[in-house]
């Protein structure tokens, strides 16, 4: 190889590289059809939230500006220091368009432990729906209970309907319906609640290990028809 040519190739790798380790390709994305992002929603006015949110539009710009590792570490820092005043601001969609971008960055369930505090308030349920399901492939991931479906086609072929029904926080009882599935191996990601020890999944009579703060998964063949129950200790839900 011409060594001129050689040298531009590896630049063009190197370059690449870094691309893809400052914007990572996201471990799931939100498929609801409330797609609409808060920045197209309200790009001026982001409350207590202005300094995070700075991250989330470098992101979507896909500004060379943007740091994952100082995206988190600010985040930890706001956290430990935020009052409960900030879930009064009337920018609190700001708050889980963050806390939703890192959910699909990182696939930390500690994200999506937070958008469900948030979720009390009826008022965010628009900007909270494209997170309840999150999905990266043949992968799916349950992060919030509330009811929600998702139809798609199974990268092997075939369609899939997936259906999550629950009242929680009333019940604590939660099912996942494969309401159409042809034989297809997919991973169910499920987010296991801080406060939810001893939480109850099953399929088929087979009980799956489950750890508050983190994700059960359950990778296997699903059939038309097969189902999750989830049981979670509803007597000790925070809020009650």
């Amino acid at each position: 190889m011409n060594p001129k040519l050689y040298y531009v190739f590896l630049f063009f790798v190197l370059v690449s590289c870094n691309y893809k380790d400052q914007f990572p390709v996201k471990k799931s994305e939100r498929i609801s059809n409330a797609n609409t992002s808060v920045t197209q929603l309200d790009n001026s006015n982001y409350g207590p939230f202005e300094e995070l949110f700075t991250f989330v539009n470098q992101f979507e710009e896909q500004d060379s500006a943007f740091d994952l590792e100082a995206f988190k570490a600010s985040y930890d820092q706001f956290y430990a220091n935020k009052n409960k005043a900030i879930y009064d601001s009337p920018a609190l969609p700001a708050w889980i368009e963050t806390n939703g971008l890192l959910l699909e960055l990182t696939g930390e369930a500690k994200y999506a432990q937070e958008v469900e505090n948030i979720s009390a308030n009826e008022k965010m349920t628009h900007y909270i729906e494209p997170f309840v399901l999150t999905k990266n492939g043949d992968y799916i991931y349950v992060n919030l209970f509330k009811p929600a479906e998702i139809n798609y086609q199974h990268s092997l072929g075939g369609d899939v309907s997936f259906r999550q029904e629950t009242t929680y926080p009333e019940s604590g009882s939660v099912r996942l319906h494969f309401d159409k599935a042809e034989n297809c191996y997919i991973e169910l990601y499920i987010r296991i609640p801080l406060w939810a020890e001893g939480t109850s999944v099953i399929v088929k009579n087979v009980k799956y290990f489950t750890e508050p703060g983190s994700y059960c998964v359950i990778a296997k063949k699903w059939k038309q028809g097969d189902v999750v129950e989830i049981e979670l200790p509803i007597e000790n839900y925070p809020n009650q």
